[in-house]
């Protein structure tokens, strides 16, 4: 019985500690709503093949960053116009999400995905380019984090003096759930 009464005392402390007192939230739609605001993004270059130069451009539409269990992909449709050609490729990416306590910013940034210019020539496939989007979207998303609370509350005693805490924000826990990021923290009250 004993063994059993500090079984369960054992497992609500830990219950009891491994909840947050204050979360942030993100949602995947918010971030895409960035997406949707910057607009269509696009590039050009020159290429030369068997001694003719011509230029190629691409357009990616529909970026949007889809949020996994601990983990993100960034999807785009990538339109390709060369000399010889238009196509369209979806190109499926990385996306790195990382707190930063000291600064308190979320930050969510493509660090890889990739798609190539290329063109079909007798039947074969020559590509041109590969080109990196990370290279154009260098700027993370950031938004701020739950360590930006810090509440001072006082309370008047029975004999009248008042006595002041400080409420603040200890370490803070990242998670990456399907359709949102969780950055959540305990608060530590400390008497001033």
């Amino acid at each position: 019985m004993k063994n059993f009464i500090l079984l369960t005392f054992i497992l609500l402390s830990i219950r009891v500690y491994s909840q947050s007192d204050l979360q942030v939230t993100l949602y995947e739609n918010t971030l895409n709503k960035v997406f949707t605001t910057l607009g269509v993004i696009s590039g050009t270059g020159e290429y030369e093949l068997m001694f003719i130069k011509s230029n190629y451009t691409w357009t990616l539409n529909n970026m949007r960053i889809d949020l996994l269990t601990d983990s993100a992909q960034f999807i785009t449709d990538a339109t390709v116009v060369t000399g010889l050609g238009t196509y369209q490729d979806q190109v499926i990416g990385k996306v790195s999400i990382s707190y930063d306590q000291y600064t308190n910013l979320i930050s969510v940034k493509v660090v890889d995905a990739v798609f190539e210019v290329f063109i079909e020539m007798f039947g074969k496939k020559i590509v041109l380019k590969r080109v990196q989007i990370a290279d154009y979207l260098t700027s993370p998303f950031q938004f701020e984090g739950p360590m930006s609370i810090s509440n001072e509350l006082a309370f008047t005693m029975p004999d009248g003096s008042v006595r002041k805490m400080l409420a603040k924000p200890s370490t803070c826990v990242l998670k990456v759930l399907p359709d949102r990021i969780d950055v959540s923290t305990q608060i530590q009250f400390v008497q001033k």
